[in-house]
């Protein structure tokens, strides 16, 4: 099997409805179609009970949050390849076909990560075709460059990726004390750093930026995610230092990618700092009248007066300092993971259960 099409669903509406069934007729001899509804809702199920097709299955689950529902399709999933969608976005007919040609032409090559191509991302007001330059370089500073370059929304992620590769990082970022926004640029990195992307001359995605179009509901959606992970919104201000701290350290120390120069580590996680940092500088970041906001801005008017280099010790402090305001644990468990990382101890905190779990050597 050359792909595994994933998709992991809970809207109920027509659009996403339509979005199954399109992903459902994808299935062919090469490729594998595995939806996952965690709705409950029956008029969906009942229509979605229908729908026939070799290569294909539907799974109808208990609700679960989507890390889980992803979790669960990974699981499944037996392409060499994987290429995950969601159920509000579109995916073109003949870029699945395009997709499992070039694994049958390039999967056996340990080099290549992936098969991108270009977007559609539409908003409110207008459509644009992107897509990443350089991606597709057998140097991997070029690739992470390229990376940052693109100036869109984050949709590497709708790419066909090698499955075992996503199935390593998924269990590291599963291992992690809390999930953010931006994680799913971390995991870009990741990908990036194991190999290339081959790039395809076809339009294979078509997203939607819907509420992360204007900064305010964008932040709100970030929100969301600190929330939920027992954080006070005050935490928000320091979105795009936690980004470049994270993925600094992983440039830096992670052993989850083909071993590289120290020098050639240490430029990428130079590179990566350097843009978030840019970006923390740049961007007004809000708090929702948390009552923590002084303390924050405190912090953020202190890390940006920094002219020199500080080490990933002092920017650990630095995040558990305000963290520690209005969550001791969870400053704790943070310090904890990031801390074996930084000081390239054995494995992260619950790292080696998500690897036993995924069954990852």
């Amino acid at each position: 099997m050359q792909l595994s099409v994933l998709l992991p669903t809970h809207r109920h509406d027509l659009l996403a409805c339509s979005r199954i069934v399109q992903a459902c007729s994808f299935a062919s001899a090469d490729v594998e179609v595995i939806v996952r509804d965690n709705s409950c809702n029956v008029q969906k199920r009942d229509m979605l009970a229908n729908i026939r097709h070799d290569n294909c299955k539907i799974i109808f689950a208990d609700a679960c949050d989507a890390l889980q529902n992803i979790s669960e399709l990974l699981r499944l999933a037996k392409g060499e390849f994987i290429f995950c969608m969601a159920d509000d976005d579109l995916c073109v007919d003949r870029a699945v076909e395009a997709m499992a040609s070039t694994i049958r032409q390039f999967g056996k090559d340990a080099s290549v990560a992936g098969v991108t191509g270009h977007y559609g991302v539409e908003t409110s007001k207008t459509s644009a075709i992107l897509n990443y330059q350089g991606v597709d370089s057998d140097d991997v500073v070029a690739r992470i460059n390229g990376y940052l370059k693109y100036s869109g929304p984050n949709v590497l992620n709708y790419s066909a990726q090698r499955r075992d590769m996503v199935r390593r990082v998924f269990a590291f970022m599963r291992a992690m004390p809390a999930i953010f926004s931006f994680h799913d640029q971390i995991m870009c990195l990741l990908y990036l750093l194991n190999g290339k992307f081959i790039s395809i001359p076809r339009l294979i995605y078509l997203y939607d930026l819907g509420l992360w179009e204007a900064p305010e509901s964008g932040q709100k959606r970030d929100l969301d995610f600190y929330t939920a992970a027992g954080l006070d919104p005050a935490v928000n201000k320091l979105h795009w230092f936690l980004c470049g701290f994270e993925g600094a350290v992983l440039a830096r120390n992670s052993d989850m990618f083909p071993d590289l120069p120290i020098q050639r580590r240490q430029a990428i996680a130079d590179m990566w700092s350097s843009l978030m940092f840019a970006r923390f500088t740049r961007q007004a970041r809000l708090t929702f009248d948390s009552p923590f906001t002084d303390e924050a801005e405190k912090l953020c008017v202190k890390l940006r007066s920094i002219t020199t280099p500080q080490t990933f010790d002092t920017m650990l402090a630095d995040i558990c300092s305000l963290i520690s305001l209005f969550s001791m644990d969870m400053a704790q468990s943070y310090f904890d993971f990031w801390d074996a990382v930084v000081n390239k101890r054995n494995s992260a905190p619950g790292h080696a259960e998500y690897l036993a779990e995924f069954k990852v050597a």
